[in-house]
C-alpha cells in the first residue's frame, strides 16, 4: 500500500471513528433530557448488532404509563416511522423477526423508529387483566397512544436530529393494524402515510363473539377441548380436502384458494373413525366442532352474528387454537382475555367465552365498540390532507378474520365512490396466508408494504401491483407473485 492510499485509508476511518464518537455522545446526552411528556430511563450507542445499522437505543416511557423503545440511526433518512403493537400488548417488543409491529425493518432504512407496549405491562400478548377496571389504560390500548407516541417521537427527533421528519408512516398488525385504522379515521392529519395489516377493525365481534364461539365449539361436556395437539396430525388432510372442494371457484385449478367466500365446504367425503383414531378420518364430534368454525357464530334462530374461519387456513389452526394439556394457544388466551377484561363495560368475570349467550350477550358489547372497533368508513379528512393507506389481509387467516377487512373496505367505498377511494386507499388479499407472519405460508408471503407506501406518497406512483416472494432457508426466491389492489386476483409465475 502506498503512502498516500494509507494516508487516505487512515484519514477515513479516522473520520468514522470520530463520527461514531460524537454520534454516540449526542445519544448519552439524552439521559439528561427532561421533558413533560416522556422520562427517558436508558439512552445508549447500540452494540454491533447483525444486519442493523449503528443507532442510538432510546428507552423510557410516555405520559401516562407507555412503555416505548425508539431507535435512531447515524445516517437518518429524514422520516419518522412508528409502529403498532399485537393483541392485548402489554410487552416492548424492538427485535420482532418479521414486519408484524416491528421497527428493525424500517430501521435498515434509515427511519428513526420507535414502538410501545400499548400503555400497560402485560405477561404475554393473550394478557388482558390489566385492562379491568381501569378506563384510561383502555382508551390508551384504544387508541389514545397514536397522537402520544407520534408526538413524543417527534420530539425526541427534534431533539437529537435538531429537524422535524419530512414524512411519517405507521405501520400495524392485528391489534396493530387496528390502530393503523384508527390513525386513519381519528387522528388524519398524523401521518402521511399508513398500512394495515390484518386489521381486527371489529374486535368486539371478533373477540367477544368469535372468540367465544370458538372456545365453544371446540369445549367437550368434560370442559377438554376436541381439536387438541392431537389433532395437529389431521390438519393436512384438512387442508386437501379444503383444496380440492375450493381451488377452482376462482376460475383456476392451481392449487390456490382465492375465493373462500364462494366455497361451502363440506366433510362429508372425509371417513368416520371408527375405531381409535387416525390422521385420515374425523370423529362425529370433531366434525361437528370443525363445522362450527367453519360457519361461524350465530344465535338460537340461526341468525349469523360473524364470520367463520375460509377455507385454506386448517394448516394455522394448531398455532392459534390446539391447547396441550399445560398450554393454551395464544387464539385461546386472546379469546378468553377479552370479555372479562376488555369487552364489557363494566368488566366482569362471569362474562367467559365459555358462558357466553348468543342470544342475549351480543348486545353487551355495543358500548365499547366505540371505543375499540375501527369502522368508521368516512376517511374523507386523511384522503384531503393527502395521506395514503395500505390494508392487506391473509385470506387464510383463523385469527382475525379476513372478511371484515373486506367488509370495512366495501363501506369505504360505499361512503366515498370508489373513484375516490382509489386515490388513498387499496386492500390487498393474500391467498394461503395466515396471521401477521406468525406461521409461514405455503405460498409467497413475503413483501415490502414499506417501500409500496413510501413511493406512492412520496413518488406517486400508484401500487396497481405489490411483488411478494417466498424464500428459501438461505434467502432465495422459490416462488414469485403479484398482489392487485381488490377485487383483483393474485397471481403467481
Amino acid at each position: 500500500m502506498s503512502s498516500r492510499t494509507f494516508k487516505k485509508a487512515t484519514s477515513f476511518f479516522f473520520l468514522i471513528f470520530f463520527t461514531n464518537f460524537l454520534f454516540s455522545s449526542q445519544c448519552e446526552s439524552l439521559n439528561n433530557f427532561h421533558s413533560s411528556n416522556l422520562i427517558i430511563s436508558q439512552a445508549s450507542i447500540s452494540s454491533l448488532e447483525a444486519n442493523l445499522p449503528i443507532f442510538c437505543k432510546i428507552t423510557g416511557e410516555i405520559k401516562p404509563n407507555i412503555g416505548f423503545e425508539a431507535r435512531f440511526p447515524t445516517q437518518w433518512n429524514g422520516k419518522f416511522f412508528q409502529a403498532g403493537c399485537g393483541g392485548f400488548c402489554g410487552l416492548v417488543e424492538p427485535d420482532r423477526s418479521t414486519q408484524s409491529n416491528a421497527i428493525n425493518h424500517a430501521l435498515k432504512k434509515g427511519y428513526a423508529t420507535i414502538t410501545t407496549n400499548g400503555g400497560h405491562q402485560g405477561k404475554h400478548l393473550g394478557d388482558a387483566a390489566w385492562a379491568k377496571n381501569n378506563l384510561e389504560a383502555e382508551e390508551v390500548y384504544a387508541h389514545k397512544l397514536i397522537p402520544l407516541t407520534h408526538r413524543s417521537g417527534h420530539e425526541l427527533i427534534q431533539v437529537f436530529y435538531d429537524a422535524q421528519p419530512a414524512f411519517s408512516y405507521f405501520s400495524g398488525c392485528s391489534n396493530g393494524g387496528r390502530l393503523a385504522a384508527k390513525a386513519a379515521q381519528e387522528y388524519p392529519d398524523l401521518f402521511d402515510g399508513i398500512i394495515a395489516g390484518c386489521p381486527i377493525l371489529n374486535l368486539t365481534k371478533n373477540g367477544g363473539i368469535f372468540g367465544s364461539w370458538l372456545v365453544q365449539a371446540n369445549t367437550d361436556e368434560q370442559g377438554f377441548p376436541i381439536l387438541n395437539k392431537a389433532f395437529q396430525s389431521k390438519l393436512i388432510m384438512l387442508e386437501e380436502n379444503a383444496i380440492t372442494q375450493c381451488d377452482h371457484w376462482d376460475g383456476k385449478l392451481d392449487g390456490i384458494i382465492q375465493a373462500p367466500q364462494k366455497c361451502n365446504i363440506t366433510l362429508e367425503d372425509i371417513p368416520n373413525c371408527l375405531q381409535g383414531s387416525n390422521s385420515t378420518c374425523l370423529t362425529s364430534q370433531e366434525k361437528n366442532a370443525l363445522r362450527k368454525i367453519y360457519d361461524g357464530p350465530v344465535d338460537s334462530k340461526n341468525n349469523k352474528l360473524f364470520y367463520g374461519i375460509n377455507p385454506g387456513s386448517e394448516r394455522y389452526l394448531a398455532h392459534w387454537y390446539l391447547d396441550s394439556d399445560d398450554t393454551k394457544g395464544p387464539g385461546t388466551l386472546l379469546a378468553n382475555g377479552f370479555l372479562p377484561n376488555l369487552g364489557l363495560p363494566e368488566d366482569d368475570e362471569a362474562f367467559l367465552a365459555l358462558s357466553f349467550n348468543f342470544d342475549s350477550d351480543p348486545e353487551l358489547l355495543v358500548p365499547q365498540s366505540s371505543l375499540l372497533d375501527a369502522m368508521k368508513p368516512d376517511l374523507s379528512k386523511f384522503k384531503n390532507l393527502g395521506g395514503k393507506l395500505l390494508m392487506w389481509h391473509g385470506l387464510a387467516d383463523p385469527l382475525v378474520l379476513p372478511q371484515q377487512s373486506i367488509k370495512y373496505y366495501q363501506e369505504v367505498i360505499k361512503t366515498m365512490g370508489k373513484e375516490n377511494v382509489a386515490d388513498f386507499f387499496k386492500l390487498y388479499l393474500i391467498p394461503g396466508m395466515g396471521h401477521c407472519w406468525e406461521i409461514p405460508s405455503a405460498l409467497p408471503d413475503q413483501m415490502s408494504m414499506l417501500t409500496v407506501l413510501e413511493n406512492w406518497v412520496e413518488k406517486n406512483e400508484t401500487p396497481d401491483s405489490v411483488p411478494i416472494n417466498k424464500f428459501d432457508s438461505l434467502g432465495l426466491s422459490t416462488k414469485k407473485g403479484i398482489l392487485k389492489p381488490y377485487p383483483k386476483l393474485a397471481s403467481y409465475n
